[in-house]
């Protein structure tokens, strides 16, 4: 937790100067996988006793608690369900079958890495069945 109310507190004051210069967006994302978007118009994040980031722009004010907080970034963040691997939002044979075409095309997607170990491989496959037969 320390390590990332670092990173915070560096990328907030990075915001503070510099908001301008990035995207229009400042995107946390919290460890469920939820996000909370501020436009960086006037954008300016202050800290209650390093346990919540209090984060006011042109349009509203609002209170993180840094302890929910994955990560934050500027932009868009792209969000998909861990084995949906076709993005038709449900989890079934055919995300298995799009799985292991990513692994003999020796391609890359997030949301193929079922497992989270970083690589695509059968692994990920297992994973899969594994989410298939238990839900």
């Amino acid at each position: 937790m320390k390590m990332l109310k670092y990173i915070v507190l560096s990328l907030a004051a990075c915001v503070a100067m510099t908001a301008s210069a990035y995207e229009e967006t400042l995107t946390f994302v919290k460890a469920d996988g939820t996000t909370v978007a501020f436009s960086t118009g006037g954008l300016k994040i202050t800290f209650d006793e390093l346990s919540h980031a209090v984060v006011t722009n042109d349009e509203t004010s609002a209170s993180i608690d840094l302890a929910d907080v994955d990560y934050m970034c500027f932009g868009e963040v792209e969000t998909y369900i861990t084995g949906d691997v076709n993005a038709d939002n449900e989890i079934n044979i055919a995300d298995i079958n799009a799985v292991i075409d990513i692994i003999l095309a020796s391609g890359s997607t997030p949301c193929a890495d079922v497992n989270g170990d970083g690589e695509i491989n059968i692994a990920d496959v297992n994973a899969l069945i594994n989410i298939i037969l238990t839900n």
